[in-house]
This record gives C-alpha cells, structure tokens and sequence, in this order.
C-alpha cells in the first residue's frame, strides 16, 4: 500500500462506509460519486472504480457490501480486485 493509500484509508476509517470510500476515491481521481457508481466504462472510470474496491476490501468491507455501493455485482468487485493487484505488481 502506498503512503497515499494509507492517507486515505486513514480518512475512510474515520467515515467507515463504502459509500465514503467511492467518494474519497472520485475526489482524488477527479471523478464525480455518481460517476463511479454508474454504467459508463472508460479505462480511467473502471480503474477509480478499481481502486475504490481495493481500498474498501482492504478496510474489511464484503464484496457483496462494496457491490452493492458501487451497483456490481460480487464477481464484477472480484474481478476489479484482481485488476488492481495485477496494476500494484501482484499475481492475481
């Protein structure tokens, strides 16, 4: 986790809830809450989403849970999970 990772998870422990999370993490990518919670898929979108879901997991936030705020289905936070362990170096 980078130091900016732990910055905003630190702030996320404060809010506690996955819908703060998809806040916190639209505010630093640049994109509105609404946007990272609805259909539109550009490359950016789908990886603020990614980060969103990572950061909530890491926070102890179900997939269903993190789901549900983001409007996807477990498998689809699953499968973002993934992406966003194989963009920090991972092998997922």
């Amino acid at each position: 986790m980078t130091p900016e990772d732990a910055a905003r998870a630190a702030l996320i422990r404060t809010r506690g809830h996955p819908a703060r999370i998809a806040e916190i993490v639209a505010q630093a990518t640049g994109w509105e809450p609404q946007e990272t919670t609805g259909a539109r898929v550009f490359p950016d979108l789908v990886q603020a989403r990614d980060l969103t879901s990572f950061i909530a997991r890491r926070e102890g936030f179900s997939l269903t849970r993190i789901g549900t705020v983001l409007r996807r289905d477990h498998s689809s936070i699953r499968s973002a999970l993934q992406r966003e362990q194989r963009r920090r170096g991972g092998t997922s």
